[in-house]
């Protein structure tokens, strides 16, 4: 397969049992016909998992999805950008729970906080009702987490992490765009880890946001 400026991606294979092949496309902005025409990080993510092309491949939960796409595309510098491929294997076959979108939002609005020389009153309520959310999860059972999937329902991801993405945005003006640029990959390599820490008894963003709402 011809390939447009492609890279090399060696030792990847292991993520699925199709053949990967040996070099995948460059990361750009946007959505593409095709490889050949290049790739978003998602769809960059669906080509090494083995899968048909796409940017909403199954093997990512939706929102930690729609927040890998918002950054591919709001990035400027293509180098920067490119980097973002090194996430790729680990936006593989990460397991939807139902506080995945919650994760993903409150590192979203932690970010925002954190650029904020007087913490913004609405992005701190909004925070403050994310963590609950997270912490009622933690608490609770079968019908807390059906209570979650209702909320999601009414709610859906890609609507509420796009939200919570504005904020970051917002907040992120006032920097060089190399700044901003560094910030978005940084937030889309926290939420990615946080994601991927959701087993864990006390969540990294629930300590990050606990610190901005204490």
């Amino acid at each position: 397969m011809t390939m447009k400026r492609l890279v090399k991606a060696p030792g990847l294979a292991m993520y699925s049992c199709r053949p990967v092949p040996d070099q995948l496309p460059l990361l750009t902005r946007g959505w593409h016909r095709g490889p050949e025409d290049g790739a978003c990080v998602m769809e960059y993510v669906s080509v090494l998992a083995g899968s048909r092309f796409t940017d909403h491949p199954r093997c990512t939960p939706p929102a930690l999805a729609a927040l890998a796409r918002l950054v591919n595309d709001r990035i400027v510098d293509d180098g920067v950008r490119s980097k973002l491929a090194l996430l790729a294997p680990d936006l593989i076959g990460i397991r939807v729970q139902p506080g995945t979108t919650q994760y993903v939002i409150a590192s979203c609005l932690v970010t925002a906080a954190a650029h904020q020389p007087v913490p913004h009153q609405a992005t701190q309520r909004r925070l403050a009702r994310t963590c609950a959310r997270m912490r009622r999860l933690e608490r609770g059972g079968r019908w807390t987490r059906i209570w979650l999937r209702g909320w999601e329902l009414l709610n859906p991801p890609n609507i509420t992490v796009s939200s919570a993405f504005q904020s970051v945005l917002e907040q992120l003006r006032g920097l060089t765009q190399h700044q901003r640029d560094e910030q978005l990959a940084e937030l889309l390599r926290t939420a990615v880890a946080d994601c991927r820490m959701l087993t864990s008894q006390r969540s990294a963003p629930a300590r990050r946001a606990g610190a901005r709402t204490g």
